[in-house]
């Protein structure tokens, strides 16, 4: 009977285990609007200003934006899942593939934005994941809604920028955070420091037993030294950098723009895996 019980309450606990992380498998999915809230996070007002916004964005640039949010992705890796749920409904119009798709698993904490063929040249990996580590800090301190407006509103922005169209009432956000490059400064500041001392070394020591001919081999090094710096100030801006701390979303200034109706549903838009996500 003992032994009965123990093998009941494991049977409990894993059916309890199994209840809470509830999947949604793809197959399951039906897009209803731009905005799909299948995790249940976020409110009336957001779904609404984000579905107005969408709806811009396809209605000016044609273009589509999905913003689906699960609970989980049903034991695959986000990626995977992303591509399979953004080729399954076609977000864009076929043949243009100009589509994004915006995905959150809440209970697996992961997100992953993936871009259509069309939106890849002023959508790419690194400018999109920028703008996912910068709702980092809100998906922290548990603003679902914050972060997916975030990221909604810069990927809305970077379309309709491109497209030359002005979006209505569109929400406040910073600018992008930028990584600042004081770290590989001070290393340049360092080395320049070490070669001046060698610099004066070589005169002290070999410049006196060479006459004035023991300074003649400093051309060579100055010159080397600016292509270095040269070199260095070229390649040493990363844009975005990891993580961010303090959250780019204004709040508020989201305004109505409309009742979010219009959605006549996707296009048949297809993806080659482009895009970018994490974790939180």
């Amino acid at each position: 009977m003992k032994r009965q019980a123990k093998v009941s309450a494991i049977l409990w606990i894993l059916l309890g285990a199994a209840v809470w992380v509830v999947a949604e498998p793809i197959a399951s999915l039906r897009p209803s609007n731009y905005v799909n809230d299948f995790a249940g996070v976020l409110d009336a007002p957001t779904q609404a200003r984000l579905n107005a916004l969408c709806q811009q964005v396809d209605q000016k640039a044609q273009a589509q934006i999905a913003v689906v949010t699960v609970k989980s992705v049903d034991g695959q890796d986000v990626v995977s899942y992303a591509v399979a749920l953004y080729q399954k409904w076609g977000i864009g119009a076929k043949g243009k593939d100009r589509g994004v798709l915006i995905l959150l698993a809440t209970q697996d904490h992961k997100y992953w934005t993936t871009v259509g063929y069309g939106l890849e040249p002023i959508l790419p990996d690194g400018k999109v994941g920028g703008f996912g580590r910068e709702m980092v800090p809100l998906l922290r301190g548990g603003d679902d809604a914050g972060a997916v407006t975030l990221m909604t509103a810069r990927v809305a922005s970077v379309i309709a920028q491109d497209a030359g169209v002005t979006l209505d009432n569109q929400p406040r956000l910073a600018a992008p955070r930028q990584q600042p490059e004081s770290g590989g400064l001070g290393v340049v500041v360092i080395l320049i420091i070490v070669f001046i001392v060698i610099a004066i070394l070589r005169v002290i020591f070999i410049g006196f037993a060479g006459g004035g001919g023991g300074f003649r081999g400093g051309s060579g090094f100055w010159s080397g030294l600016l292509w270095f710096i040269l070199l260095n100030s070229m390649g040493g801006g990363r844009g975005y950098g990891g993580g961010g701390s303090g959250g780019g979303f204004g709040g508020g200034g989201f305004g109505g723009g409309g009742d979010g109706g219009g959605f006549g549903g996707f296009g048949g838009g297809s993806t080659g895996g482009g895009g970018a996500g994490g974790s939180w």
